[in-house]
């Protein structure tokens, strides 16, 4: 990163010595950063003296990457399974899984945290400020690189910032339009991915820009270097946004050879040279993803398909932009051969390649999370690009009003603001039973180090009837789980195991067979569990298909047979050795007293934990 002392507002600095005044940066980041802690904040004051430690998360993937981070804190392997507890091993070797190709941001957690003895609890609570902070002076460095105007990238951060989850169509806008709403807020935060990666992906934006329009060769050449760099991360980060980056990467390549600006063949080259580097990142990354595990598809709800996806809204507002630019261009009001315009044009026109790029290589991975973490960010890049552009116009002086960049920046402020209060409400009082919950994994986990490396191998198994809870315990516990949701995400057990596993727990939670079709009306999580993601969301895929009644006889039928069947065998497979049962809830546990005795119990907070010992008789 360069950084000069400022020129006067009536100076034009040249294309390829822009000026960047820090300050303006800072100012935007110190407000990103209060709404990155308030969540946090709102938890510790909720608690007070009763905190475990936790920290406050709205997104269902969080557990899973805090959990898998976790396992890395204690020493496990790269393949490893923190929920069924397996790991790679010469006798028991696993498959590569989701979380094991993106390893770069959890070991990024992992290591200080292991060096510095913290619990990924901590790390995550700071890092949350840590990459807002980063990632608003990483905006705010593309946006006056290209603009050369701080004031105006300063305003636009939270423009692009804030209002990510608004063009996403996962906070309140959702609710206003009746629609069923995750109230998720600022979604670049969710930790460790996107969050890491998505800093990455934007400072690799800047340096791919400062490759193509530097004047001075070996500027290019380190620029496209560092750019080559930052790609390699976000390929070993986050699949969506490496593939954005290459698909962004690709239309700037095709819209410079189509203008031919002034220097286009130094910025082809530069171009040139950041794909080559590319290219090889992907060799590595290929050669993982041929040994992933057969669940791994399945998990990601990957579609096989050539049909289009259009008409998002992401897409009709990149239309809009699309369409001003033309109209700047037939005023006169900007040029078609002026780098910024292509620039601009590369984000308005990316989340037509994202959602259609099916129509080529026959495959769709959930487009809604490109919905989510990448395309809702870009479109509003160029949205605030092509503000300032097209005002600009000819005039090279001319600067949009303080008074317009401050009406912009503070609604943009203030409708984060907003999303991250009512989140913060709407989850306070789960993230409160998640901390208490706490309590239970770090008494297991010192269970754990009491009962010496030997009750590692195999690990013991926890059953607690609460969905939720079995998939956040392993972000403290090391013991493992009997199911939990993000279980097929990790390539401990097959599709089948996966299934029989969740019927186990349906079984032990006192679901009869009778009761299989109202216990699924009334739990959300259960069609995920029993016919897959790509089956439950219609967001995910682009052919969506309903699940219908006979499919859910057919899946009731199966377990009235497997009840039906239920023996010792079943019961010690695997073997359950803790109970885990939050007191506020009403549990029927007839089935697991058939099979298992508990102990007396132990209270902690408002749960109670068993030990459980398999029955004789």
């Amino acid at each position: 990163m360069q950084s000069v002392v400022a020129k006067p507002k009536d100076s034009e600095p040249e294309l390829t010595h822009n000026t960047v005044r820090w300050r303006w940066g800072i100012l935007a980041a110190a407000g990103l950063v209060m709404l990155s802690i308030f969540p946090q904040f709102s938890l510790w004051r909720d608690r007070g003296r009763d905190w475990n430690g936790g920290f406050a998360f709205f997104y269902t993937d969080e557990p899973a990457y805090a959990a898998y981070a976790n396992a890395l804190i204690d020493g496990r392997p790269r393949r490893n399974d923190p929920y069924t507890g397996r790991d790679n091993t010469a006798d028991y070797p696993l498959a590569e899984s989701l979380f094991s190709i993106q390893f770069v941001p959890a070991y990024l957690v992992a290591i200080p945290a292991r060096a510095l003895g913290l619990s990924v609890a901590t790390v995550f609570i700071v890092l949350a400020p840590m990459t807002a902070f980063a990632t608003t002076l990483a905006v705010f460095w593309l946006l006056a690189t290209i603009t050369k105007d701080d004031r105006a990238a300063a305003a636009f951060v939270p423009f692009v910032l804030c209002l990510g989850v608004l063009l996403s169509g996962n906070g309140v806008v959702r609710a206003f339009l009746g629609q069923q709403t995750a109230y998720v807020y600022l979604p670049f935060l969710r930790r460790y991915s996107p969050s890491i990666a998505f800093l990455c992906f934007m400072i690799f934006l800047s340096f791919v820009w400062l490759a193509i329009t530097r004047r001075v060769r070996h500027q290019r050449v380190c620029y496209a270097i560092a750019a080559g760099l930052t790609f390699w991360f976000c390929v070993y980060s986050y699949f969506y946004l490496w593939t954005a980056a290459l698909g962004w990467l690709s239309l700037v390549a095709l819209l410079w050879v189509i203008s031919r600006p002034d220097g286009w063949r130094a910025a082809v080259t530069s171009l040139a040279l950041i794909g080559a580097i590319a290219l090889a990142a992907l060799v590595p990354y290929a050669v993982l993803l041929s040994h992933r595990s057969p669940t791994m598809d399945i998990a990601q709800a990957l579609v096989y398909t050539h049909a289009p996806d259009l008409w998002r809204s992401i897409e009709i507002i990149a239309l809009v932009i699309v369409f001003a630019l033309l109209i700047g261009l037939k005023l006169g009001r900007a040029s078609s051969r002026d780098p910024r315009l292509l620039i601009t044009l590369s984000f308005a026109l990316l989340p037509f390649v994202l959602f259609n790029q099916q129509i080529v290589t026959g495959r769709s991975l959930q487009p809604m999370h490109y919905e989510q973490f990448v395309g809702c960010y870009t479109i509003l890049i160029a949205a605030g690009l092509a503000i300032s552009l097209l005002w600009r116009g000819a005039d090279s002086k001319r600067r949009l009003p303080l008074g317009l960049l401050l009406v912009i920046g503070g609604l943009a402020y203030v409708w984060g603001m907003g999303e991250t209060w009512i989140s913060t409400r709407r989850f306070a009082d789960l993230n409160v039973t998640r901390d208490d919950a706490r309590g239970v994994g770090l008494r297991l986990r010192t269970l754990a180090k009491e009962a010496g490396p030997d009750r590692l191998q195999p690990r013991e198994v926890v059953f607690t009837p609460d969905i939720f809870t079995a998939d956040n315990l392993p972000m403290a516990a090391p013991q493992a789980v009997l199911w939990a949701p993000h279980m097929l995400f990790f390539s401990g057990v097959t599709i089948a195991e996966n299934k029989e596993r969740f019927f186990q727990f349906l079984y032990y939670s006192g679901v009869d067979a009778e009761e299989f079709e109202r216990h699924y009306t009334q739990q959300r999580l259960m069609k995920y569990a029993i016919f897959g993601w790509e089956r439950a969301n219609p967001r995910l895929t682009v052919n969506y298909k309903p699940i219908t009644a006979e499919e859910l006889a057919t899946e009731a039928k199966d377990y009235a047979a497997y009840v039906a069947s239920f023996d010792r065998t079943r019961a010690n497979r695997p073997k359950l050795s803790y109970l885990f049962l939050d007191t506020q809830q009403q549990v029927d546990l007839s089935h697991l007293d058939r099979w298992y005795s508990r102990d007396a119990g132990e209270r902690i907070g408002r749960s109670l934990l068993y030990r459980l010992t398999p029955r004789q008789d």
